[in-house]
């Protein structure tokens, strides 16, 4: 299993997403690897299939739309809805549950 934590060069590696993520893993597997890929503007988000920053991907499955991503892509920030209201990062729940739900399809397999 492996994590792609997507940014954009505009907005950078939000303190608050990375956090998230750190207490997500912390909760399911710190072994998890973490790959981090800077996305430069909307021809490289068109490519990479970037919705904004940051998006965070479970063995390419984004952590909010899972199977049922968008075709729409950019470049600016994205924003999550959490229990705390509209945020530019998900919450670690979210990224949690992500692993958690692909990790049970893993071992059914």
């Amino acid at each position: 299993m492996k994590i792609e934590f997507l940014y954009s060069k505009a907005t950078g590696r939000a303190a608050a997403a990375e956090e998230a993520l750190r207490l997500a893993l912390e909760a399911t597997d710190p072994a998890i690897e973490v790959i981090y890929t800077e996305v430069d503007g909307s021809e490289d988000a068109r490519d990479k299939k970037f919705l904004g920053s940051p998006s965070i991907r479970v063995n390419g499955i984004d952590v909010e739309y899972g199977d049922r991503e968008p075709d729409e892509y950019q470049a600016g920030t994205r924003y999550y809805n959490t229990p705390e209201g509209w945020k530019p990062y998900p919450h670690a729940r979210l990224i949690a549950n992500t692993i958690l739900e692909l990790q049970a399809r893993e071992a059914k397999k």
